[in-house]
């Protein structure tokens, strides 16, 4: 197994989490920065120092369920790399998200209703909690207070065979 087959991508991280998969989520990042924030469920080790240094012993005192898959989380995928290749030598099914935490950043899932002729699409970036819309009705569509990149509101209009007509921001204030 090379490093490339231990990484697992953002979307599916996600959707794991999303259907209730079991999976242990193991941040090794510095508790400093842990504590801005996490994924929600998450386990700390505080191994981002040792990882660093090559420490084999890095992960030693964590203590988590060898049935279990394992993603590593670090800021950027490496040190979860590191982690990840650690772990799978002793037996662990595991996955260094790619990315780490600056690629979650932009992790995001939707939720839909309809109100007669329109839908609304709720558009959760899942890392901030930030909520975005976008209410179609025949052939138009509105956009409310994006958060993530354009595309993934043309792509989702584009499945509902929806014209983007109108954006809109209710807090341009908001400093994310």
């Amino acid at each position: 197994m090379t490093t490339e087959d231990l990484k697992l991508n953002v979307s599916t991280l996600s959707a794991w989490l999303s259907e209730g998969r079991r999976v242990t989520v193991l941040d090794v990042r510095p508790k400093s920065q842990r504590e801005e924030w996490s994924i929600p469920g998450s386990i700390h080790a505080d191994a981002y120092d040792k990882l660093k240094a090559n420490d084999p012993g890095a992960l030693d005192d964590v203590n988590i369920d060898r049935n279990t898959p394992v993603v590593t989380v670090c800021a950027a995928g490496r040190a979860s790399l590191q982690a990840a290749e650690l772990l799978k030598q002793k037996g662990y099914q595991v996955y260094s998200l790619e990315g780490g935490m600056k690629a979650w950043n932009f992790a995001w899932n939707t939720a839909e209703v309809m109100f007669g002729d329109a839908k609304v699409i709720q558009v959760r970036r899942s890392s901030k909690g930030c909520l975005s819309y976008i209410i179609g009705s025949k052939n138009e569509a509105l956009v409310i207070d994006a958060a993530l990149d354009p595309q993934v509101y043309l792509d989702l209009a584009k499945e509902n065979r929806w014209s983007i007509k109108y954006v809109t921001d209710t807090h341009i204030h908001a400093d994310f």
